[in-house]
C-alpha cells in the first residue's frame, strides 16, 4: 500500500489573472457566488497561484504522486485551507497587510485593539476554518507531513500543528526565527544557509527544498525512512 503524504503550503501573491475580488468581497460572499460572478477570472488553485514557491511545491507534488498517496492543502489568506482543485477566483487579500487583516477582524465583530498582530491573523484564520481543516487532515491516516510555510502562515496554522498524530512524522521547512511556530512537527531549517547553498531567494527556498527532497526520494521506503530533519535537510540540498 503506498504511504500517505500530506503537504501544507501557502498561496501565493501572484496569480493568474488581475485581482477581481478583494478581503472585503470574501468576507461578504460565498465563494460560490464570486467564482459565478467571474467565471472568466477564475481557476482552480493549482494553477491560480502562479509564485515560485508554489510552482516548486507543484513540482514537488507531481513528482511525490509516484510513489505516494499526497493530500495537498494550501493556506489561502482569503478562503483559508482549500485543496489544488477547489476553484477560486483571483483575488487579492493577505496576511501580510496589517490595515487588511485589521479591518477582516473588525468584520468578523472582534474589537482589533484588543489584539496583537498575530492574534489577529489567528482570529481570522480560526473563522476560515484553517486550524481545524489541518487538524483533520492530519487525522486521515497520513504518513509523513510537510509543512511548507512562512511566518503569517505558520500563525494561521496555530495550534494545529501541535496536535501531530503519533503515527505521523512531520517535518517544517521554517526559518529560525520561526521555530516556535512549528509545533510538533521536525525542523528542517530553511535560513541563509540552506538559500546560499541553493543559489536561490527567500521567496523560494523552502519549496525548493521541498522539490530537492521529492526529486530524491525515488521509493515509497525512501519516504518513509525519512525519520529525522537531518536526512530531510540532506535530501532537500541535494540538487
Amino acid at each position: 500500500m503506498a504511504p500517505n503524504i500530506l503537504i501544507l503550503s501557502a498561496c501565493s501573491g501572484e496569480k493568474a489573472f488581475d485581482e477581481v475580488v478583494t478581503c472585503a468581497d470574501i468576507d461578504g460572499s460565498s465563494k460560490e457566488e464570486l467564482v459565478n460572478g467571474h467565471p472568466d477570472k477564475s481557476l482552480p488553485a493549482r494553477s491560480l497561484y502562479t509564485g515560485d514557491e508554489h510552482g516548486h511545491v507543484t513540482e514537488a507534488v507531481d513528482r511525490f504522486e509516484a510513489i505516494a498517496d499526497v493530500d495537498w492543502r494550501i493556506i489561502s489568506a482569503g478562503f483559508g485551507l482549500v485543496r489544488p482543485d477547489t476553484e477560486l477566483p483571483a483575488y487579492e487579500c493577505t496576511f501580510r497587510n496589517t490595515d487588511s487583516v485589521r479591518r477582516r477582524v473588525e468584520r468578523m465583530g472582534y474589537d482589533s485593539d484588543a489584539l496583537i498582530q498575530r492574534e489577529q491573523v489567528q482570529r481570522v484564520a480560526r473563522e476560515l476554518g484553517i486550524p481545524d481543516g489541518i487538524e483533520a487532515a492530519l487525522d486521515g491516516g497520513i504518513d509523513v507531513a510537510f509543512v511548507v510555510l512562512g511566518e503569517d502562515y505558520l500563525n494561521a496554522a496555530g495550534s494545529s500543528l501541535s496536535s501531530i498524530p503519533e503515527d505521523c512524522t512531520a517535518f517544517a521547512f521554517a526559518a529560525e526565527g520561526n521555530r516556535d511556530l512549528i509545533g510538533d512537527c521536525q525542523w528542517v531549517p530553511s535560513t541563509e544557509t540552506e538559500r546560499d547553498a541553493l543559489s536561490t531567494t527567500w521567496t523560494q527556498v523552502k519549496g525548493y527544498q521541498l522539490k530537492n527532497v521529492a526529486d530524491n526520494v525515488v521509493s515509497a521506503d525512501d519516504l518513509l525512512n525519512l525519520e529525522n530533519a537531518a536526512s530531510v535537510r540532506e535530501n532537500s540540498l541535494c540538487i
